[in-house]
């Protein structure tokens, strides 16, 4: 993508018109579990991926291969560092496990479907559905609480990745609160965005704003008959 001002063209080694260049963010939620094929709310309990998310996972590695990748991080949960070692398997770039890209803090409602999370708190649940950017379940965290955890691990990327590439293996909730900041959408939007599993989007970081190039790719699942679960952001909130 080129860029007015720029001084020279090609992803990371693009530069804006002051000579700074971007931080290209690949972001991907992880494969898919059994909780996410039950419908199981996760949150920051930490279940493994499925075979068919392991798979899913692998096919990551084609769909990023000419991608030149200088850094990888992960949530702590197994979900999503597996998923990111898998979608970077081959390269010579560790896996950076870091707790503030968990996904959100679901508290008493982690082990629920959503109708069971629901009909235990109907007012919150429906609170939530309106006002998530300021509602959360019982002992957990709303998506305000998420965006303040996850900005001082996503602003020193920026500083330390400048002109460089980077994987960030992270869950549902994380990906939509990242593509309301990116785009400066107010959090309540969250639930507009989807999220699938292994889904990539793309972001390319300017000291003067984000342009977002790609969102939610799940073609390298179709070939290979693992495309996603439907995500709506509604019933399928982790």
């Amino acid at each position: 993508m080129t860029r007015q001002g720029s001084a020279t063209v090609g992803h990371s080694g693009e530069m804006d018109a002051h000579g700074a260049p971007p931080v290209r963010l690949l972001i991907v939620r992880h494969g898919e579990t059994q909780w996410n094929a039950d419908g199981r709310i996760q949150g920051q309990t930490d279940v493994h991926l499925s075979i068919r998310g392991e798979m899913q996972a692998r096919a990551l590695a084609p769909r990023l291969a000419d991608e030149p990748i200088d850094a990888v991080y992960a949530s702590d949960l197994q979900r999503a560092w597996r998923t990111a070692d898998l979608a970077a398997e081959g390269r010579l770039v560790p896996v950076t496990r870091d707790p503030a890209w968990r996904e959100l803090a679901f508290g008493e409602w982690e082990g629920l479907v959503y109708a069971e999370a629901a009909a235990r708190d109907p007012e919150v649940a429906s609170r939530r559905m309106r006002h998530p950017a300021h509602t959360a379940p019982p002992g957990g965290e709303h998506l305000g609480g998420l965006l303040e955890r996850v900005r001082p691990a996503l602003q020193a990327i920026q500083v330390r990745h400048a002109g460089q590439t980077v994987l960030i293996a992270t869950h549902g909730g994380v990906v939509r609160t990242l593509g309301c900041f990116f785009l400066g959408l107010d959090l309540d939007a969250a639930w507009r965005l989807t999220a699938g599993n292994a889904g990539l989007s793309i972001i390319s970081w300017w000291p003067d704003g984000p342009i977002l190039e790609t969102w939610n790719d799940t073609s390298h699942l179709r070939g290979a008959n693992l495309e996603a679960l439907p995500d709506t952001g509604l019933v399928r909130p982790a």
